[in-house]
């Protein structure tokens, strides 16, 4: 017999012994892997049922806009500012589509600029004829949705319930397929 033991593997058993640390983080990680697993699987996910917020804007045409007040109908709110190049994309052609579609409230709500910066915008752009421009000075929209950049346009059904975002700049299709779907119903609660 000799007292020479033979010379063990990678990865066996006797390999893992001389390094016991190892071992410790790979069953750590396989339970903290198994432990996030079971919880996702068994908590309830946390449903946020949204509606429109009580929150007031100054109108660019004069007077206040109180979003409650807008239940009835459904309503597109469009978060932008003059500054942000895919919001200047997509409003002449959410424009055309307040025009199209007269069952549905848009809203758009600038972000945090001065009122002179928004008018001296539209009215060198007064071919789009926007309609429905408010002042969110405040960014009390972006605060309310914990929406990350802009555009964001939000969509309400028309008891005032919060159904869907689109983050990002819209394109026409997505945007008609999103307002006829607003219209019948179909757009599920986010």
């Amino acid at each position: 017999m000799s007292d020479v033991t033979p010379k063990q593997k990678p990865g066996t058993l006797a390999s893992a012994r001389r390094r016991p640390w190892t071992t410790l983080i790979a069953l750590v990680v396989a339970g903290v892997a198994v432990g996030w697993l079971a919880w996702s699987l068994f908590t309830p996910s946390a449903t946020y049922e949204r509606t429109l917020p009580d929150l007031s804007f100054e109108r660019l045409e004069g007077g206040q806009l109180q979003l409650t007040s807008l239940t009835g109908e459904p309503v597109v709110i469009n978060l932008w500012a003059t500054w942000c190049l895919p919001c200047l994309r997509e409003l002449p052609m959410m424009a055309n589509m307040v025009r199209r579609e007269p069952g549905v409230r848009f809203v758009f709500a600038n972000q945090g600029e001065q009122r002179a910066v928004v008018e001296s915008y539209l009215a060198e752009h007064s071919e789009m004829a926007l309609q429905g421009v408010v002042l969110d000075q405040a960014q009390s929209l972006n605060v309310e949705f914990q929406t990350h950049g802009l555009p964001i346009t939000l969509f309400f059904d028309d008891r005032g319930n919060h159904v869907h975002s689109h983050i990002g700049e819209l394109t026409e299709v997505e945007l008609f397929n999103y307002v006829i779907d607003l219209k019948a119903g179909n757009l599920n609660p986010i």
